[in-house]
């Protein structure tokens, strides 16, 4: 099975790459990057690409025998600041749009697995101020996902949404202590490479709960 990855350069994205690479079932792994990645394997190609709202045919078929991707880029507005909305939403959108309809033309299936977060809006109704641009865009990110898969049947979109995300050497009494709110990067790149593998049984909204279950499979 290959699988296509982006922010494997990130905080969530490179230990997303490891689980990939560790994964029996994953058999090659294409990283769209704008920079090399770092962490190496046979198993990984990176193809360097500056527009992330932009990608031509030649591109999307080099892709087309891939049966998944883990969209791990992203960031909060107060990381990306102007480039929130490009970022969040229409790179998501132009990317997973091309898939969709190629994938459809040669009918066989295709998951997006969706990094989004705890809070998300699809709304754009929620009155709560902390990060309220970031949860609406992550929010339309996701209600746009789930549109291209009611259009595209072969199209499937799940949307990760994590509470805080601690890091693997993170305090386990804290992990403890804040379980409602918070995710080991670990356990969830975990999750986010088993829904790829098989997302037979996922949900379309997997929140942080589900997150960890999906994890200890």
């Amino acid at each position: 099975m290959k699988i296509i990855l982006t922010g494997a350069t990130g905080f969530v994205g490179s230990e997303v790459l490891r689980e990939l690479i560790e994964c029996e079932s994953v058999t090659a792994v294409t990283c769209l990057s704008r920079r090399e990645v770092r962490l190496r394997s046979p198993k990984v190609t990176t193809v360097l690409h500056e527009d992330f709202a932009n990608y031509n045919g030649a591109l999307l078929e080099r892709l087309s025998d891939h049966r998944a991707c883990i969209w791990a880029m992203g960031g909060k507005a107060s990381d990306l600041g102007d480039e929130l909305a490009r970022i969040t939403h229409t790179f998501t959108l132009e990317f997973a749009e091309g898939m969709a309809a190629y994938t459809q033309e040669r009918a066989h299936p295709f998951a997006f697995c969706y990094l989004s977060g705890m809070g998300a809006d699809p709304s754009e109704s929620a009155w709560l101020p902390w990060e309220k641009e970031t949860r609406h865009l992550k929010g339309r990110t996701e209600l746009d996902l789930q549109t291209l898969s009611d259009k595209y049947p072969e199209f499937s979109a799940y949307s990760f949404r994590p509470g805080g995300i601690l890091p693997l050497e993170s305090n386990r009494l804290v992990e403890f202590a804040l379980a409602p709110i918070v995710v080991n990067v670990g356990k969830l790149a975990k999750a986010m490479v088993s829904v790829a593998v098989d997302p037979s049984t996922a949900q379309p909204t997997i929140y942080n709960a589900n997150i960890k279950r999906i994890a200890q499979r």
